[in-house]
């Protein structure tokens, strides 16, 4: 069969999915994306559709069962990001429409936390096992899934960064921007810590612009592509704040940070650490006294602070979105053999 493959979910340049699209293409492999849904802008319409989710999941079903029954191309692999909207009938009606194809799902979140509507909920829960091969990106969530269904479809795959992004390296600004730089998504915790730190802030990301009284702040919106790649190289200090669920785990910015020639000052976890040694090629909090300590530090070390942005830059190399869909495609491959010979 042809290296053909399919792509679903959200085609907007910013999206995991799509920096696995480019990747594949950047490959040669013949991709196809299905767009079947995207970034609701409006606030009020994504208001509704989280306290309705699942009317909309219910259109989001005829939606793809309508274009897996129409599209008459045979796939090596269709990979699906996250999927939230799907249930165990819409798995079994599209599979067996493509029976020799692998069935992929890559989750950037925690399955098991069903409560949460926006993360997922009991009927996506439910088709993990139709699925050849499920990706996840923490070790310990890998684990829950693989005692929870006993079945070895579980791949540990971390984020990383794109590479693809055509960035270049401009030397002349390496760590000039004195402003500690923020790239992510408000919530209280962050709000909280960052308020907290002395030094003066740029923030980029959703739901920060109206909070004016966080304390020496340029708030922005979101940044993505080329901007991000500058910003995070001419950062002073480029910090990463990981959430509940990534605790002991890492985040897309554990890799974004360094793969843009970023210095990252991350939450301390065994994971990232893993990745990127605390202190070698990055620096690491675990409380806002720490944070301020660590920050201070990093003022008053700009040599070796310097070091430790271009080890952690020449480790993330290895850690990008084109190394990661090589890995894949491997899985896919291994996976089709297995396949066709049961």
């Amino acid at each position: 069969m042809k290296k053909r493959i399919l792509i679903i979910g959200n085609k907007e340049k910013f999206t995991l999915e799509y920096f696995y699209y480019k990747s594949f293409k950047y490959l040669g492999v013949d991709v196809d994306f299905f767009s079947i849904d995207r970034t609701i802008k409006n606030r009020l319409i994504a208001k509704i559709i989280n306290i309705f989710p699942n009317l909309y999941y219910f259109f989001l079903r005829k939606k793809l069962i309508n274009y897996i029954k129409n599209n008459k191309k045979k796939y090596l692999a269709i990979i699906i990001f996250k999927g939230l909207y799907l249930n165990l009938y819409t798995i079994k009606n599209i599979k067996a429409l493509a029976r020799k194809t692998i069935w992929l799902n890559i989750f950037p979140d925690d399955p098991f936390n069903v409560r949460d509507v926006q993360i997922s909920n009991i009927n996506f829960f439910k088709t993990i096992s139709e699925f050849d091969i499920f990706c996840i990106w923490s070790k310990k969530i890998k684990k829950k899934l693989d005692i929870s269904f006993k079945k070895k479809i579980f791949l540990y795959l971390p984020f990383a960064y794109d590479n693809l992004v055509n960035f270049k390296l401009n030397k002349k600004k390496i760590g000039k921007d004195k402003q500690l730089l923020f790239v992510g998504t408000h919530d209280n915790v962050r709000e909280k810590i960052i308020n907290s730190i002395k030094i003066d802030k740029k923030i980029y990301g959703g739901n920060w612009k109206y909070r004016s009284f966080i304390s020496k702040s340029d708030i922005f919106g979101h940044l993505h592509g080329k901007q991000l790649s500058h910003k995070i190289n001419n950062a002073m200090i480029s910090l990463n704040i990981l959430r509940k669920q990534n605790l002991s785990s890492h985040n897309m910015k554990t890799f974004e940070i360094p793969g843009n020639n970023g210095l990252m000052l991350t939450t301390r976890s065994k994971e990232q650490n893993n990745f990127f040694k605390e202190n070698f090629s990055c620096f690491m909090y675990s409380n806002i006294h720490e944070l301020n300590k660590k920050i201070e530090f990093i003022l008053n070390n700009t040599t070796l602070s310097l070091k430790v942005r271009k080890r952690g830059n020449m480790i993330a190399k290895k850690h990008s979105y084109l190394e990661r869909t090589k890995y894949l495609l491997k899985k896919i491959n291994d996976a089709s053999k297995s396949k066709k010979n049961l």
